[in-house]
């Protein structure tokens, strides 16, 4: 009996010193992670013979969510025809590699995208625990193509549960955010012309000191808009683009469950993203 109480105390310290790590290990951060597009096949080591030279996102930023477009132009620097994955991540896309304080994505939604003005239906593949959305493209020598996208994000930092058949699932008051992941883009020849981004807050979301921060802090703000613009960039980590706020008024929102959300921002936001986008180019 003595003997079986000592393996059962040695089982029981050996349990307490491997568990912190362990659990460390596996605790994930999550948030909306906002991707360019990647080039998903890449050879470790290697560059693209694909050259982005213009990426631009215009972005809509609820309680809940970020209504996310954006449009990216290629050209293709070779003497041969390319043909071309272009490919978004969703779940599980991890912007900082294997650092285990890297922030992984809650995943992009009801994904939409276009190659030169035509729409096209995307491919959605599972490679482990990531999810993507991808498609393809033809490039002759010399040749550009502009690739766009359409999608939105939830951003409650929470974990939520939008498998619930009813939808019950209330997104709570709390802390949000999201990340515009510029690094990734590294992958493609050469540097990037130009980013711009625009970020328009809605629902009353203002920035204050207690509750909003973004940065890298270069952009301008005017009119609950926030602006960014980059030339000539090497895509780096330090070019991420990180906006944090929390949400107080969740409780009162028709948009406080995935299902809602989702409805009220395929019907309604993403026509009117496309059309202030088309605003902006005729400025």
């Amino acid at each position: 009996m003595l003997n079986i109480f000592h393996y059962m105390s040695f089982y029981f310290l050996l349990l307490v010193t491997i568990s912190p790590p362990f659990l460390t290990a596996q605790t994930k951060n999550y948030i909306a992670i906002i991707p360019t597009f990647h080039h998903r096949q890449e050879v470790p080591g290697t560059k693209s013979s694909i050259e982005l030279n213009k990426l631009k996102f215009v972005i809509f930023v609820y309680e809940n969510a970020v209504v996310v477009y954006s449009e990216c132009d290629f050209l293709n620097k070779s003497e041969n025809t390319i043909e071309q994955e272009f490919a978004l991540p969703s779940k599980g896309h991890n912007s900082t590699g294997n650092n285990p304080e890297g922030r992984v994505s809650s995943g992009i939604r009801s994904t939409q995208l276009w190659v030169e003005g035509e729409r096209v239906n995307p491919q959605i593949i599972k490679d482990g625990d990531e999810e993507w959305y991808t498609i393809h493209a033809s490039l002759k020598p010399h040749e550009s193509r502009k690739v766009k996208a359409l999608f939105w994000a939830a951003t409650s930092l929470a974990d939520i549960d939008d498998h619930s058949v009813l939808d019950s699932t209330v997104i709570t008051n709390g802390k949000r955010g999201f990340l515009i992941d510029i690094a990734h883009a590294e992958v493609w020849k050469n540097t990037i012309q130009s980013i711009n981004i625009t970020v328009l807050l809605k629902d009353g979301i203002f920035p204050s000191w207690d509750t909003f921060s973004a940065g890298p802090p270069i952009y301008n703000f005017k009119d609950s808009t926030l602006t960014w613009s980059m030339k000539f960039i090497r895509p780096s980590k330090d070019d991420n683009v990180l906006v944090r706020y929390e949400s107080e008024n969740n409780a009162n929102t028709t948009t406080n469950t995935i299902e809602k959300l989702s409805t009220f921002i395929v019907k309604e936001v993403y026509d009117k993203l496309q059309y202030y986008v088309s605003q902006m180019e005729e400025l």
